[in-house]
């Protein structure tokens, strides 16, 4: 995998300082708030690698899935946690689903934000 070096550095340092932000944060914060800074966490990574060319049918899927339930944490504690066990489940068909080819790179991707 060839990742454009300078912006993929940025894009990655960018959700490295979020988890450690929001490590630094989690004592002060209710409990249920540390899995969805985790799981927003995997959701932001997998952004950031499809931002730097990194195509994958089972990480559109995964983001899909999370980013449908990760603020169910404001509205049903036990709902949420509930979706996290379910999103585990689902994490074992796409363990064996296989990653798209890299298509050429003979195009630069289009840069997205990051952003929450």
């Amino acid at each position: 995998m060839n990742l454009p070096t300078e912006r993929s550095e940025e894009d990655f340092f960018e959700v490295i300082c979020y988890m450690i932000s929001s490590a630094a944060n989690l004592p002060r914060e209710t409990k249920a708030y540390g899995p969805f800074r985790l799981i927003d966490a995997a959701s932001r990574l997998v952004t950031v690698l499809e931002n730097n060319g990194v195509q994958s049918t089972r990480l559109e899927v995964l983001r899909s899935k999370i980013d449908k339930m990760k603020y169910g944490v404001m509205v049903d504690v036990e709902q949420f946690n509930q979706a996290l066990q379910d999103l585990v489940v689902d994490l074992v068909p796409l363990m064996d689903m296989p990653p798209l080819p890299q298509e050429s790179h003979g195009s630069e991707p289009t840069p997205k934000a990051v952003g929450d």
